[in-house]
């Protein structure tokens, strides 16, 4: 069965995560978890934008190693982080490099003023969810594979969960999920009424 990735993602945000991490930083929860949403959104589509690059996406998780603070602390099976801790803080920040380069700070900034969260918290929750994406895709290795295919599929919903100034930065067009919405929504009509109106 082909995962979707957000939503297999969003389920390691529980309550008890944004609890965790708001005694650092002391955020609206609605917004904290929007910005964590949003920053895996960006992450996804970062990893898209480099899954022209021969085995960029492999080198990555491979990178990550077995004993990662962070990686232990996630139980995959259950679908849980175990614990919160600030190790993400670093390990996380050498990963967005590696993915974004010099968009990095731009990234981070424009999550702050899109969600409306302090501009720390956007760099950590980037760092974290960072972490928690390659985590994730080290623990289903065979997904990468496919994992252009999967992004490709999925990339309008992903897009949609992103605000127009972060698509931007990632060289996407702020309208382009709009219009596509908006023709299959066209298409869908069609679909149910064009009988109606064509069939006398």
């Amino acid at each position: 069965m082909t995962p979707n990735l957000q939503i297999e993602l969003r389920r390691f945000i529980s309550s008890n995560v944004v609890s965790k991490l708001n005694k650092f930083y002391f955020e609206n929860d609605a917004l904290l978890i929007k910005g964590i949403d949003v920053s895996i959104g960006t992450v996804l589509m970062g990893l898209y934008n480099r899954t022209e690059e021969l085995d960029f996406c492999k080198g990555i998780v491979s990178n990550l190693q077995q004993d990662s603070t962070f990686y232990q602390e996630v139980d995959f099976t259950s679908g849980r982080i175990l614990s919160v801790d600030d190790c993400y803080r670093l390990e996380g920040n050498d990963l967005l490099k590696e993915i974004f380069a010099n968009k990095k700070g731009r990234i981070s900034e424009m999550v702050s003023n899109e969600v409306g969260i302090k501009s720390e918290t956007a760099r950590e929750i980037l760092n974290f969810s960072a972490l928690l994406v390659i985590s994730y895709l080290k623990n289903n290795i065979q997904i990468l594979d496919s994992l252009k295919l999967l992004l490709e599929d999925q990339k309008r919903d992903i897009l949609n969960s992103i605000p127009p100034g972060i698509k931007i930065i990632l060289g996407f067009s702020c309208f382009e999920t709009v219009e596509e919405k908006n023709q299959s929504i066209g298409r869908s009509i069609f679909t149910l009424f064009g009988h109606n109106f064509f069939s006398f």
